[in-house]
């Protein structure tokens, strides 16, 4: 399920994030983390002295904040949205919520239609929510390693590292894992629901194009 998650996340990427979202990634990234690491070594230098260890650690909390800061750099166009699902009955929701449990049942023939529409609206989503959660756990991991050196080479037994350790890798992580499995059982789905036939259209209703619907009998009086 996840390998066949990975496959879809890289094949869809390249033609999601386009050179512009790269390149504002890029360089919101270099601007900020220099910008982190200047200032946390003018803090050094401003209290304890700069050391060889200072250095690493603030090169680490730099890199660590450009990759948070590339969190909230817009991936897609402007004014991106999914579009609006036909509104479908609440039978129809959970039954197309039962097809991502662990042991989903076989996709029904009416539902072909609605779930070939929902992967399509919402797997562009999903891959750029996993992009983004990398970037999260990227500078969880980078923070962390800081932290850590901080705690071991100044004797530190709160802050940074309690800091960094308890939320964002279960943020991170879990929008990562999630987004992945999404992928590969929208895949799946995928695959599934298109070798069913369509649903041939209902037959017109009788009658006269625009004539008046309902009973034709004439009540007394009329």
């Amino acid at each position: 399920m996840f390998r066949l998650g990975w496959q879809v996340f890289r094949a869809r990427l390249p033609e999601l994030v386009s050179d512009r979202d790269r390149r504002r990634l890029v360089v919101v990234a270099s601007i900020v983390a220099p910008v982190v690491f200047v200032g946390l070594l003018v803090v050094a230098a401003l209290t304890d002295g700069i050391t060889v260890v200072g250095v690493v650690e603030a090169l680490l909390f730099g890199v660590a904040a450009g990759g948070f800061a590339m969190v909230f750099c817009r991936i897609g166009p402007k004014g991106w949205a999914i579009p609006p699902l036909p509104t479908i009955g609440w039978r129809t929701q959970e039954a197309i919520a039962r097809y991502y449990r662990r042991t989903p049942p076989a996709v029904a023939p009416e539902h072909r239609d609605v779930v070939l529409r929902e992967i399509e609206v919402s797997r562009d989503l999903v891959v750029r929510s996993t992009l983004q959660s990398s970037f999260l756990l990227g500078s969880w991991v980078f923070g962390l390693l800081g932290g850590v050196l901080v705690a071991v080479t100044e004797s530190v037994t709160h802050g940074p590292v309690f800091l960094y350790a308890p939320i964002w890798p279960l943020v991170a992580g879990g929008y990562g894992v999630v987004g992945l499995r999404t992928l590969g059982r929208q895949e799946q789905l995928r695959v599934e629901a298109s070798a069913l036939p369509p649903i041939p259209p209902a037959p017109p209703k009788r009658g006269r194009p625009g004539g008046p619907s309902g009973s034709k009998l004439a009540l007394p009086g009329e």
